[in-house]
């Protein structure tokens, strides 16, 4: 917003002069050029067109993260319904560490994501355990059918979590937002500089604040869609709460949890 803001100020203390020597070389010319106002529709248009595609983009990949979101969900959803046909003495045990998974992806794996896309460690933790649990489960020839169907749910979950972290990462390249900001930036001023003086000043400010609010604002939205799990527009992990309420709510699912409200082991 800043150098929009000083692009248009440059560009309205160079309008007098620009005008002046731009008259001058139409009557020397016969105006049978191109008008200078002309000389700024290239970049006008690319300008346009880059927001276009760019805001596009990442608006792709913003879904992309909610959905992969949704599916990890899913996933940890489908484990906790398939083991609540385990042998009682196991049931237990598998369905709480799935809650402490669901918490902790809902807490520190989150934080995780939205300070830079990283894994959560205290995740790692979970699954580790959520394995173990799942392996004690394995030993037990009555638990086949129901390991069969969590194991299918763990390699669908696994394979989420590693999309969604991808997806959380920001998508927009640092060369690009330079060629954004440069050609918004010359969009602005050469607005303001090639304004014909006649036009009241009040006019041509509120025109150009116009066009430069709204220029800012795509940046904004598309700075803001690029950071999924963070920012005004971030995904929440309403879905992995959603689902930790619903194991506690299974049979065997009520039983004291080994973990913290965030999903650390005791």
């Amino acid at each position: 917003m800043i150098v929009l803001a000083v692009a248009a100020v440059i560009g309205f203390i160079a309008q007098p002069r620009l005008f002046t020597q731009s008259a001058r070389d139409d009557e020397a010319t016969g105006a049978e050029g191109l008008k200078a106002s002309e000389l700024v529709i290239p970049v006008r248009t690319l300008a346009g067109l880059l927001l276009g595609f760019v805001l596009l983009s990442v608006y792709g990949s913003y879904q992309d993260a909610r959905n992969q979101a949704a599916a990890e969900a899913g996933s940890v959803l489908t484990m906790g319904e398939s083991a609540v046909l385990l042998t009682p003495d196991t049931r237990g045990d598998v369905l709480g560490e799935l809650q402490c998974y669901a918490r902790s992806v809902a807490g520190p794996d989150w934080q995780a994501q939205a300070r830079g896309g990283n894994l959560s460690p205290i995740t790692d933790a979970a699954a580790d355990s959520l394995t173990t649990a799942i392996g004690r489960a394995q030993a037990d020839p009555r638990n086949s059918t129901a390991i069969s169907a969590i194991l299918s749910g763990g390699s669908d979950r696994a394979e989420a979590r590693i999309r969604r972290i991808e997806a959380g990462k920001p998508s927009v390249p640092g060369v690009v937002w330079l060629l954004l900001l440069v050609s918004v930036a010359v969009t602005t001023g050469g607005l303001a500089s090639l304004g014909h003086p006649k036009v009241r000043r009040r006019v041509q400010v509120t025109v150009l604040a116009g066009t430069t609010f709204v220029f800012a604002l795509t940046l904004l939205v598309i700075q803001d869609l690029d950071q999924p799990y963070a920012g005004l527009a971030a995904v929440h992990p309403s879905a992995m709460r959603n689902v930790e309420r619903r194991i506690a709510a299974l049979p065997g699912g009520d039983a004291p949890l080994p973990c913290d409200a965030d999903g650390r082991h005791h």
